[in-house]
């Protein structure tokens, strides 16, 4: 019997989490990062000079948007208010034309967007918030191997 008990403890089944308020103010941030991250994507998914880049980065952004609703999501159910990107132009994003450059700037993007949620991992969230938090960390895992996969394919 302990050893079930040490199992639910242990997965995080069991025990004190974070309030929700305090759930809302460590998702938001995340949030807008990834809705940044997103309109980035879709300035070189418009603009890079490969057909091929374009289609293999587009064909990523069904899963990140969806990332963004269900973090969304999460804030609505603890009673917040999700960001929402509304003060962003993704017009304004501009990343050059150099189609190297602008796959290292998604990359450092990328990056930066997976240390933000790998951090949150010493977090004791609820474990729905986990799960999301997982599931969107798992995406920009994907999002990062395909973009150092097209930097060394020198696309």
């Amino acid at each position: 019997m302990s050893n079930i008990k040490e199992l639910f403890l242990q997965k995080g089944w069991a025990g004190k989490t974070i309030s929700r308020p305090e759930t809302i103010e460590r998702l938001n941030p995340l949030i807008e990062q990834h809705i940044r991250l997103n309109n980035d994507y879709g300035y070189v998914i418009k603009s890079h000079p490969s057909d091929v880049v374009r289609g293999k980065l587009d064909s990523t952004q069904k899963i990140a948007r969806a990332n963004v609703g269900k973090l969304s999501e999460t804030v609505y159910s603890c009673g917040g208010v999700a960001y929402t990107g509304v003060d962003l132009e993704p017009s304004a994003v501009d990343l050059g034309s150099d189609g190297q450059a602008m796959l290292q700037s998604l990359l450092r993007s990328e990056t930066s967007f997976a240390e933000a949620l790998e951090a949150e991992s010493g977090i004791e969230h609820q474990m729905r918030t986990r799960a999301i938090i997982g599931a969107a960390l798992s995406s920009s895992t994907d999002r990062k191997s395909l973009l150092e996969e097209l930097l060394r394919q020198g696309r």
